[in-house]
């Protein structure tokens, strides 16, 4: 296969080639190759010795060059893709699929994209799951990511001290057996079990319970979890006790999340060399693969899959891509697994600029404009799951009233100023934004689009320039856990955008709500917030996300655990 900087001078040249002939500047393709002008002459150089293209330097400094291409880049895309799948080169070909490259042309080899990927049978005895993520990953520290496929990825990695069962609605032992909770809640046993071995191979003890919990600290997302802990005690290697400040029965629930996965007090934290008492150890992280190998000493039962990777593949390709297995054939049905996801999509207005979202009136105008199903009507989708909840189950369909929109955006004092609304650079999100931005201009709503990438989300930017944000919440399996640190997390956009006195009602509702000891009740407290989010507007809701997934037949066991993703524990090939 030809150097892959050649592909990288097709793709920055082609929006200015002319019946394949271009001209450029040796310092443009220095920043493109991150080499010295001289290397970049020798470069082409030898391209020109492989017959690749025909190059005239340009005459005098400064003067641009000039090149001639013998073949039509698309058709050279092509062959270097399918000789990428025949020879299984992965990193080639995801380098390929990251090139500036026309979306067309991904749909014409999507399915030679998509024989890489599903399940593969390397040999006899190892299987191998291939999967896909769109995004580069951020943080995977257990203490600040609020991202939900790097959430997904630390449960592979790591363990918590229990864990909730979401059919019985309690939690059940896991790195510890058994815990004894006296005081009223104020303190907690917990009773480690033994010969639990992190992956360096370091056993399980209470130090490394302290040492997780211990760098939890102000100013982490997730410090609501921990700052009621008044002291942590390690009375032998396998007890650990925690004293609180006051009463808490929910506190169990924060115990059993990955964000307080137990990690090895031997080690600092390296994200680049995750280690933990997971199912699944890190084999490698770059920014094109992230790759997982089951760890043959857990402690509870082995993963099925001897091997999972995740290619960081850009959306065109993304799209065409799903579980399956090497070899089949297209006639050979597929099984549509489809799920509600417990979440939604919504609209959030800053509270912390100042602007007109801070009048009720205007806020109840954008109610009324943004009607979730004229706009999936308008942009070709199927009918959405209307939200009014964060549960699907509780949603109803809520009335707009068009006819309401001038007579509240005149009662609000809005004077045509424009508005920033922030959203995901997804295609998905960058219609539904477009579609805001033309109805609310039908009513002299000034609004323009800025997207961001999911890296940029824990920017201050956001913060500080948006005034509108389209975004989506997604639960864990603890849905009640999940509410409370939606409107806990520091990292989260409620907690980011929600003024201070409404910030100040909703806190004072989440402390009733984790002194309650049934679901019942606290669910009471809940519907109490929704009304009180809904009666002011403070975001919109918009729909319940349906995921949805075609499978081989022959991949067994499906199942879903937290934010909607595949148990990569239970899944293997028949």
């Amino acid at each position: 296969m030809k150097d892959l900087s050649y592909y990288e001078l097709r793709a920055f040249l082609y929006p200015r080639e002319k019946e394949r002939c271009s001209t450029f500047k040796l310092s443009e393709l220095e920043q493109i190759w991150f080499c010295t002008q001289k290397n970049v002459k020798r470069k082409m150089k030898k391209f020109e010795a492989e017959k690749l293209l025909a190059y005239e330097p340009g005459r005098g400094r400064g003067n641009a060059s000039a090149v001639r291409f013998f073949l039509p880049f698309q058709e050279e895309i092509e062959a270097a893709v399918k000789k990428c799948v025949d020879q299984e080169r992965m990193d080639d070909l995801i380098h390929l699929l990251q090139l500036p490259i026309p979306k067309s042309w991904v749909a014409n080899i999507s399915e030679e994209i998509l024989a890489l990927f599903g399940l593969q049978s390397k040999s006899q005895s190892k299987d191998v799951l291939r999967s896909i993520f769109r995004n580069e990953l951020t943080s995977l520290d257990p203490a600040k990511a609020s991202i939900t496929f790097e959430s997904y990825l630390i449960q592979q990695l790591g363990d918590s001290l229990v864990t909730y069962d979401f059919e019985s609605d309690t939690i059940k032992p896991h790195l510890a057996h058994h815990w004894v909770v006296a005081d009223n809640h104020r303190k907690w046993s917990f009773y480690l079990r033994k010969g639990v071995r992190f992956h360096h191979q370091k056993i399980l003890k209470s130090e490394d319970v302290l040492y997780t919990f211990n760098r939890i600290e102000r100013g982490s997302p997730y410090y609501w979890m921990i700052e009621e802990i008044e002291n942590i005690e390690c009375p032998s290697p396998f007890i650990v006790t925690f004293r609180l400040s006051r009463p808490n029965p929910f506190f169990a629930r924060y115990l059993s999340t990955h964000n307080l996965a137990i990690l090895p007090s031997d080690v600092e934290f390296d994200d680049s060399e995750w280690i933990g008492t997971g199912p699944f150890r890190l084999k490698e992280r770059s920014e094109k693969k992230f790759a997982l190998e089951a760890f043959d000493h857990y402690f509870l039962e082995r993963p099925l899959l001897d091997e999972v990777e995740f290619w960081n593949v850009p959306y065109a390709a993304a799209r065409q891509i799903s579980f399956h297995i090497e070899g089949v054939q297209e006639s050979q049905e597929y099984l549509e697994k489809e799920e509600v996801e417990v979440g939604f999509r919504f609209l959030a207005f800053n509270f912390k600029r100042t602007s007109i979202v801070h009048h009720p009136s205007f806020r109840e105008a954008m109610y009324h404009l943004l009607d979730v199903k004229q706009m999936y009507i308008d942009v070709g989708r199927p009918e959405p799951i209307e939200a009014s909840s964060y549960f699907h189950w509780k949603s109803e369909s809520r009335q707009r009233e068009t006819s309401e929109i001038p007579r509240l955006l005149e009662e609000s004092g809005y004077e045509g100023e424009e508005l920033a609304l922030y959203s995901l650079d997804y295609l998905r999100a960058a219609e539904e934004a477009q579609w805001l931005i033309e109805k609310a201009a039908r009513y002299g709503v000034n609004i323009h689009h800025v997207p961001f990438r999911i890296s940029d989300f824990y920017s201050p930017e956001l913060d500080q320039n948006g005034d509108l944000l389209l975004m989506g919440e997604v639960a864990s399996h603890d849905h009640h856990l999940s509410f409370f640190g939606a409107f806990k997390n520091d990292a989260l956009l409620f907690r980011r955008l929600l003024g201070k006195k409404h910030l100040e009602k909703i806190d004072g509702w989440l402390d009733c709500f984790k002194k309650e000891e049934t679901a019942e009740g606290r669910q009471a407290w809940i519907d109490q917030i929704e009304d009180h989010i809904k009666e002011n507007n403070l975001f919109l809701y918009m729909n319940h996300p349906v995921k949805k997934r075609a499978f081989h037949p022959m991949i067994q066991d499906i199942q879903f655990v937290s934010f909607g993703n595949v148990d990569l524990r239970k899944l293997w090939i028949q």
